[in-house]
Formats: structure tokens, sequence, C-alpha cells
């Protein structure tokens, strides 16, 4: 039993790393225009991130508690989820306020995001952020190809070459917002495109997600049979019982 959930979980494990390279090779190509969608022929172009996004510089007057941090993983997250406590202020009212839908730049940088991540609020209605995060909202370009389009990256190539190697400051990258904004993001000129682009690209991702419930399962299912089955909790049925090995002779 135990040995049928080791295979479960190394199938599961080896399928999930298969789904994200070509997740990852499937987005490069959709969000570069090296692989096009049968019916769209419109031209790609470069736009400022400035002309198709609106910066938010709203500040928190009602208040709101739900101070938020940019996990890597997870996006923007409640602190106290992250951090297991606070860490924010107890007056928020000098920070920013974002609804749900809307992005925010931490200058941090880390692990894998060597430029910086940008996240886009996709856990709650509303929640607060430090001004040294850069907020926008999309104007003129579909929310779900621009969060696509940070998630591969594809914006930190062109935040890398505003960006001089070593100009940091207290870990925080030094970078402008007049800079930020002044970046180029390259989309395909048909929003229809853009949300087909971004309904692919969504559902390799909730595909990937429930792959990853699955192997969360069978590992705690697997912790459980081990705690049992070798304290004789639960006991084999006899009909699971293997079958005895006949005799052999020399």
């Amino acid at each position: 039993m135990l040995e049928t959930c080791d295979k479960l979980i190394n199938v599961s494990q080896v399928t999930i790393r298969v789904k994200r390279r070509l997740k990852d090779g499937l987005a490069e190509g959709l969000l570069t225009g090296a692989i096009r969608l049968p019916g769209f022929r419109s031209n790609w172009g470069s736009l400022k991130l400035g002309e198709v996004c609106t910066r938010i510089n709203r500040k928190n007057s009602e208040l709101n508690q739900n101070a938020l941090t940019i996990s890597a993983q997870d996006g923007l997250v409640a602190q106290g989820e992250y951090f297991s406590k606070r860490i924010a202020a107890i007056d928020l009212s000098g920070y920013l306020l974002l609804h749900n839908g809307e992005f925010a730049y931490n200058k941090s940088y880390s692990k894998g995001y060597p430029m910086g991540a940008i996240k886009r609020l996709n856990a709650y209605k509303k929640g607060a952020v430090s001004t040294l995060y850069l907020a926008f909202t999309p104007t003129r370009i579909e929310s779900d190809y621009l969060q696509h389009y940070f998630e591969q990256g594809l914006f930190n190539k062109v935040l890398s070459t505003v960006t001089q190697e070593g100009a940091r400051n207290h870990g925080l990258l030094n970078i402008s917002a007049v800079d930020f904004f002044d970046a180029d993001v390259y989309v395909p000129l048909e929003p229809e495109e853009q949300i087909a682009i971004a309904q692919i690209l969504t559902a390799v991702d909730d595909e990937i997600t429930t792959l990853e419930r699955k192997l969360a399962i069978i590992k705690t299912q697997r912790k459980y049979l081990l705690n049992n089955l070798v304290t004789g909790k639960i006991r084999v049925p006899e009909t699971l019982k293997p079958l005895a090995k006949e005799p052999t002779h020399a």
C-alpha cells in the first residue's frame, strides 16, 4: 500500500515538472508572438507601461487593516499569513490602498526575481501596501494578459536595461517610477488576441494547480497510512493481503 502511494507521488511529481516546462515554452511563444493563434493576424507592438496602465497614488484613507506583502510564490498576501504576524505599523493611513485586480511592484530583489516582483491582487477585495511599492491598474491592456506577461519574466528583461549593475540601495533596486512606467511591454494590438492568449495560459495554470492539489492529498494519505499501519491502528483487509509465495525447490 505504501509503495503504491510512493509510485503515485513519483508519477505526479514528474507530470507536474513536465507540465511546467511545457507551460513555460508555450507562454514564451505566445507572449512574444513567436506562436500565433489561428484566426489572428493583427500587428504586435511595444507600448509604454504608462500608456496602457495608470499609476495608483490612492492613500488608505478608509484605514483598511489588511496589510499586504508580495510573496514570489503566492503574490499579494496578508502579512499575518506570510510572516505569521503583521510587521506593518498600526497606522496604515499612509499606505496605498489596492483594489482587487490592481498590481503592485516591489523593487526588493530576491532569488528568481532579480528585477523585483510584480503581482496582482487576486486573493482579497482590498488591501494596503507600503508606498515603497509602485501600484498601478491596467486601462488599455487586458489584465490577465499583463499578469501572465509579468509572471513569465518578460518585463524583467526590459527593466534590466534601465538598471545599472550594482545600483542597489539597502536591498532595493534603483528604478525610478519614471523609468518603470516608461518601460515597454510587447503586446498584440488586438484585445481579442490578448484575451485568447491569457485564457490558454490560465487553463494550463489551473491544470497544474489541480495536479499539485492532488499530489498534496496523496502525500497526506500516505502519511496517515504510515502512521497508522505501522502501529496497528489500521489493519490490512484480508482481500489486500499478498498471496503466499510458492516454495522453491532445488
